[in-house]
């Protein structure tokens, strides 16, 4: 009796949902998607400690702001565009933290804008709204509750293929406009290069599809190699204008060495935990490859679906960036959630699918919330930052952090240490020949700089090199005293302080 009670009541929950976006989702649908960004997201305001890597973003865009250059004075292998974003962020002051976050805020809220519009074109309006939303609830399942690169790039690259969907795929425009309405797109996609290269993958096809569409519009080999000059020389034009900048002032070696050379020469995690995060990725991107295999048999059997091959194109470059990829860390499943999220939209078309599909919310909102209360159960959050800063009580005492927070870092502790700051190139097994410098010969060198400061995490984990660990662990016996502790719910956060 329950389980009728539960379906009736879904089934009427589902029935006022297409009615409310029948009539009223042109006004509405904008707004309405702001704020479900905001409320997902909103228990991460203000948090410094959302994720490591974010925070070493704003560190290095208040570096760049410093006159400090990516690969030289601090080294990483993000590309400049990402730092220069974050060096927007870190022009607010005290605010920075937020600013960030408000910023990926409105990008997740563009994206699921740009999400809604093409799912519109193979499903119906509450089917597409439903799409939307999920997207924005999903990242905060793997990890993009914060400011992630793909949170950010997903927009340029969400606009490139709307582009073409509306002004390429659906119409019958005369040809002309391909090179017009390609150069655009793969302008979009040069600039989300500049976030992360990973974009290469959904680029990649992008392009494949302009010269197919090129070739069936009659276009002669001539025109459509200059179709396909223009499209590459947008795509690579930003990328291009940064690594003659580096070349220009003396340093193109370690131009190309961090942003080409440095991924080829990581290591690869254990067997074991490359398989635990393979499946956690899959469990949760699960739910969405439901809708995947749906939409692909609608696709299919409609006559001339277009839109639904075109989209179809997308799912499959994105998840396929993600596998080639490898399941190093479960955010990099993230670029694959925007096409994923459309092609839920069609299971709107069937009273199984609507009531899936509102299931799926639900639940999704529920697990993507106790996801970010647990985070901050591990990581911490404001008042975990200001006890570390209180307890580094000497203004002008370096710090080192080995592994921990790097916001630490984009405080007036910094005194540049080393100049490789992202902690995971010390404390990283498959680090240890990717990176240009030997960390055992790096951490001892910071010995003798004396940082008053050593911030590390206990236990060790299975990824840790831990021949470093132990160079670090007899320094810290020796000369060192703990001042403060973090108990996470896995691991606790440790600060040492210089004895004398």
């Amino acid at each position: 009796m329950s389980f009728i009670v539960t379906k009736t009541s879904l089934q009427n929950v589902t029935a006022f949902y297409s009615h409310f976006f029948r009539k009223y989702s042109q006004s509405a649908v904008p707004l309405l998607l702001l704020v479900w960004s905001v409320i997902n997201r909103a228990p991460t305001f203000g948090n410094p400690l959302v994720h490591i890597d974010e925070q070493f973003y704003l560190f290095g865009g208040g570096q760049v702001l410093e006159g400090d250059l990516p690969y030289i004075q601090f080294w990483d292998r993000k590309p400049v565009g990402l730092f220069l974003l974050y060096a927007f962020f870190h022009l607010f002051g005290t605010y920075r933290v937020l600013a960030y976050q408000l910023g990926a805020v409105l990008s997740v809220w563009g994206t699921a804008w740009l999400l809604f519009r093409m799912a519109l074109t193979i499903a119906p309006r509450a089917g597409a709204m439903v799409s939307a939303m999920l997207y924005i609830v999903w990242l905060d399942l793997s990890g993009g509750e914060g400011g992630q690169s793909p949170v950010f790039y997903t927009l340029p690259v969400t606009g490139a293929m709307a582009l073409i969907l509306f002004r390429i795929v659906l119409p019958k425009e005369p040809a002309t406009s391909l090179r017009t309405t390609g150069t655009q797109a793969m302008a979009l996609i040069g600039l989300a290069l500049q976030i992360k290269y990973t974009v290469v993958f959904e680029g990649v096809a992008l392009g494949l599809y302009l010269i197919w569409s090129s070739h069936i519009n009659g276009r002669t080999f001539l025109q459509i190699a200059a179709d396909c000059a223009c499209w590459i020389g947008a795509a690579v034009l930003p990328t291009v204008l940064v690594a003659v900048f580096y070349q220009v002032i003396g340093y193109g070696h370690q131009w190309v060495f961090a942003n080409i050379v440095s991924i080829f020469l990581r290591g690869h995690p254990s067997p074991s935990d490359l398989t635990q995060m393979k499946m956690k990725m899959l469990r949760v991107a699960a739910p969405l490859l439901v809708g995947l295999g749906v939409a692909s048999r609608f696709i299919l059997l409609a006559p001339r679906n277009r839109a639904g091959v075109f989209l179809a194109i997308w799912v499959f470059a994105a998840c396929g960036g993600v596998i080639i990829m490898g399941g190093w860390y479960y955010h990099y499943a993230l670029p694959a959630y925007a096409p994923l999220a459309i092609m839920s939209a069609p299971l709107w078309r069937y009273d199984a699918g609507r009531i899936w599909l509102i299931v799926l919310v639900l639940v999704g909102v529920c697990a993507s919330q106790n996801r970010l209360y647990r985070h901050q159960l591990q990581d911490g959050n404001l008042r975990t930052y200001r006890a570390m800063l209180n307890a580094m009580k000497n203004p002008a005492g370096c710090v080192f952090i080995y592994q921990g927070p790097p916001i630490l870092y984009d405080t007036p502790h910094w005194c540049g240490v080393t100049d490789h700051p992202f902690p995971g190139h010390f404390n990283e097994k498959v680090e240890i020949n990717a990176t240009g410098f030997d960390p055992r010969e790096a951490i001892k060198r910071i010995f003798l700089k004396r940082p008053r400061y050593i911030v590390s995490k206990s236990p060790a984990w299975s990824g840790e090199n831990m021949e470093i660990r132990k160079i670090l662990y007899q320094k810290l016996d020796l000369s060192y005293r703990k001042i403060f502790v973090f108990h996470g719910h896995k691991t606790d956060t440790e600060i040492f302080e210089l004895k004398d």
